[in-house]
């Protein structure tokens, strides 16, 4: 038995020597994503969005990609993005879902999952904010957004992303889960405001032309909805105003119908066989809708929140696990 335990020994031993050359040379996403090996920096901060309010954003960057002298600030050169020329990182823009927050769905830990992997990462809140201060008083928060305020959103912190730190814009990914799963096909498909999308995982997807209209309870109740906005201004829903633009954007474009136009670029789309919000069926046609997708189907009575804002949660661990090594192997 000795003997058997000592030939295995030597064996793992050279093992070991014959796999580290090729172990050592790997510097790129894909190798950190199993290592975790980067420190990350993090930022908040307010982003004036045009809309006479402020989207709070934060930003979690390998610290390897961060401009030299810089913590935050901007390249040394104005005008010039920190990431211009070579040696930028990948980065993924992370949307929650319809009444969520930037907290939802783990996205906080997701964000920072991303960064040690080597991925730069940024979630935002897409309630926007009426003074530049963050404080849980309801009477700061602007109560209302559109899919549209929601992609310009995305795409503001993008901006600052690629102004501030060392950003690759040609290796950018992005995530969505439930609505935000909706605005992220909705900027896949469209490159929207020219930013070419590599690479998109979606959780739970409102993709398709039923999605909110189920959500919301049925057709006639959809109608009703948006006559009172048209009447009034707006409806309330849950928190949130809806105005007769925000039902004109949800009819007025289907992201199901146009996903061809993301190409073979891969789509990573996770459902739950027990959620009741946005269907698995729903799902699953969003992830038909692309050329090059891959579909995770799990099971938990979580439902809709898929265990991802649990602190401790195995199925929280491996779709986290299998979103960053989804992003890490496509953006690499």
């Amino acid at each position: 038995m000795r003997t058997t335990f000592h030939k295995r020994l030597v064996f793992l031993i050279l093992l070991g020597l014959l796999l580290f050359p090729a172990l050592a040379g790997c510097g790129n996403a894909a190798g950190d994503a199993e290592n975790g090996q980067y420190e990350i920096h993090t930022e908040m901060i307010f982003l004036e969005n045009g809309r006479g309010s402020y989207t709070l954003a934060e930003f979690a960057v390998p610290e390897n990609y961060m401009p030299a002298g810089a913590e935050g600030k901007p390249a040394a050169e104005e005008g010039q993005p920190a990431g211009a020329g070579t040696g930028g990182c990948p980065m993924v823009a992370v949307a929650h879902g319809f009444t969520g927050t930037m907290d939802s769905g783990g996205a906080a830990e997701l964000i920072r999952r991303l960064a040690r992997a080597g991925i730069a990462a940024v979630r935002v809140d897409f309630d926007p904010y009426l003074t530049p201060e963050k404080n849980s008083d309801p009477s700061n928060r602007a109560c209302e957004y559109t899919l549209r305020d929601m992609e310009d959103d995305l795409t503001l912190a993008l901006q600052y992303a690629c102004s501030h730190y060392r950003i690759d814009e040609n290796r950018l990914g992005v995530y969505g889960r439930s609505m935000g799963g909706r605005v992220a096909m909705m900027m896949a498909n469209e490159s929207y405001s020219g930013f070419e999308y590599q690479a998109m995982a979606l959780v739970a997807p409102a993709g398709n032309d039923r999605a909110m209209i189920y959500f919301m309870g049925g057709q006639q109740r959809w109608e009703e909805m948006k006559a009172q906005a048209a009447a009034d201004g707006y409806v309330q829903y849950k928190q949130l105003r809806l105005r007769p633009d925000w039902f004109a954007q949800f009819e007025d474009y289907d992201p199901c119908a146009h996903g061809d136009s993301f190409g073979d670029k891969p789509v990573l789309v996770i459902c739950n066989t027990l959620d009741h919000v946005v269907t698995d069926e729903t799902s699953r046609q969003c992830a038909a809708a692309y050329e090059n997708s891959r579909v995770i189907e799990v099971t938990t009575a979580d439902g809709h929140g898929y265990e991802m804002s649990r602190k401790d949660s195995d199925l929280k661990n491996m779709l986290m696990d299998e979103i960053v090594a989804h992003f890490a192997k496509k953006l690499s």
